[in-house]
């Protein structure tokens, strides 16, 4: 038994999940929005960036924009598998606001027994707002989520930081992260940090979900979804994304989107994600 509802407001999208079925595989994504992950019940471990921890119904956590992250996720008998996720872009925070993305950023990404410190309540009443009149319905969803973010900010002193031995993999990311727009390969990456390519490759995958050649383009894409939303042209996007071909960005982000680059981008087709990657089979 599946059971799903969705608020959709500006810049900010939600969702309440139900599941008996489980998702027995790391399903791995990237997207520019950030998000607040409130696992409810169910077993489930989450990976973020090559960190991983299991969850404990009732935690939240945090994942930053353009983070590659996911979820395996049991549902065990009698216990489906549950969550509620927010996804909002930084255009959904006034300039004053945006000190609290700095909660993003840190490298605490577990809030443990949040949902029932206040994050439940918060939750409904944010699927409230949605229910206003249009006149007063954004500024409602705003309302609450700045509500949402500020709980989080009062907790944030006993959120729990993830620490995972990655070994050179960590060193890996941080210069595919510092050097995302510049040109990569595999074999470049296995000499600088002394793998051999089949080694780096293994390493990688089993650290992220993913491969080098995937978490760079989801990165990009995520990079250019930021911007174009932004309103920056296509074709300038192209070239600040690392691409010296506006043909082989076109391709890659109809690849990743399904749609043009320069097509229009409403409130609603700017919220919408890439689709997952495939299942990591070392999971």
């Amino acid at each position: 038994m599946d059971m799903e509802h969705r608020l959709t407001g500006r810049h900010i999208t939600a969702r309440w999940a139900e599941t008996d079925e489980p998702q027995p595989a790391y399903t791995p994504h990237c997207h520019s929005r950030y998000e607040i992950y409130c696992f409810l019940s169910g077993l489930a471990d989450v990976r973020i960036e090559g960190l991983s921890c299991p969850l404990e119904p009732g935690s939240v956590v945090l994942i930053g924009s353009s983070r590659f992250h996911s979820v395996q996720a049991l549902a065990a008998l009698g216990q489906p598998y549950r969550r509620a996720v927010l996804h909002f872009s930084a255009q959904a925070l006034r300039p004053e606001e945006e000190y609290l993305l700095g909660l993003f950023r840190r490298p605490e990404i577990l809030y443990p027994g949040a949902w029932g410190k206040g994050l439940e309540q918060a939750f409904t009443a944010l699927r409230t707002a949605a229910e206003l009149p249009e006149t007063v319905r954004d500024i409602a969803i705003h309302t609450r989520l700045m509500g949402i973010l500020v709980d989080l900010y009062a907790m944030s002193e006993h959120a729990i930081a993830v620490h995972a031995d990655q070994g050179r993999v960590h060193e890996v990311l941080a210069y595919l992260n510092a050097n995302l727009t510049a040109p990569i390969t595999l074999e470049e990456l296995a000499d600088r940090f002394y793998f051999s390519r089949n080694g780096l490759a293994r390493a990688f995958k089993r650290a992220t979900g993913t491969t080098v050649a995937d978490y760079l383009l989801y990165k990009r894409m995520a990079l250019a979804r930021m911007l174009l939303r932004a309103g920056h042209p296509a074709g300038v996007v192209a070239g600040e994304c690392g691409y010296t071909e506006y043909s082989t960005f076109y391709r890659n982000y109809c690849r990743v989107y399904g749609k043009n680059p320069a097509a229009p981008m409403d409130a609603a087709t700017a919220e919408l994600p890439p689709p997952a990657l495939a299942p990591d089979p070392l999971a």
